[in-house]
């Protein structure tokens, strides 16, 4: 019986540290609208333990503001519970977030972030969103996204964004991400 005790606590031992990023992780979720970013971000944050934040919600905080908007980044990264990381998806989407986030990263003492673009053609984004926004705001929000993603690929190099075509089930993306964190690891 004792025997049994301390393998079922090593198995979960050994499962907690395959599941931990070594010195924390950071991962850009990068896709157009109804790619499932937050789908990907909620399994992330469950396995790994770390926050999303939200790159929209604090664009719509900062109200237009820069100074705001990197003053609330600034905020959540620098926060006790992200010291071992966090995930963040509609951040960047210009240069100079890109820099600000580079900075912030460092100064929290975590490696580089790993980018993942969740790839769905916009022919499928428009007929998943259908009827889930107006037409004009979605041909915005993939616009903002290509955008997004041209300012990802100048920034970072093309070996450190990691493209997955979204048109796999959630749990086949999910899986691949994790891969994908562990082989970077």
């Amino acid at each position: 019986m004792l025997r049994f005790v301390f393998l079922s606590l090593l198995a979960s031992l050994l499962s907690v540290f395959a599941q931990a990023p070594g010195k924390g992780l950071v991962i850009v979720l990068i896709g157009p609208p109804g790619s499932g970013k937050t789908t990907q971000a909620e399994l992330l944050q469950k396995k790994y333990k770390i926050p999303t934040l939200a790159g929209n919600e604090l664009r719509r905080k900062a109200a237009g503001s820069p100074e705001k908007l990197n003053s609330l980044l600034r905020d959540q990264i620098l926060h006790a519970d992200t010291k071992m990381g966090f995930i963040i998806d509609g951040y960047p989407s210009t240069r100079a977030e890109a820099d600000y986030l580079g900075q912030l990263v460092k100064e929290a003492k975590l490696p580089p972030p790993i980018i993942i673009q969740l790839d769905v053609p916009d022919k499928e984004v428009r007929r998943r969103m259908k009827g889930k926004s107006p037409e004009a705001e979605l041909e915005q929000r993939i616009a903002e996204y290509h955008r997004e993603l041209e300012t990802a690929r100048s920034y970072y190099p093309q070996s450190d964004i990691w493209t997955i075509i979204g048109d796999k089930t959630p749990n086949e993306i999910f899986e691949t991400i994790v891969l994908l964190v562990r082989d970077r690891g």
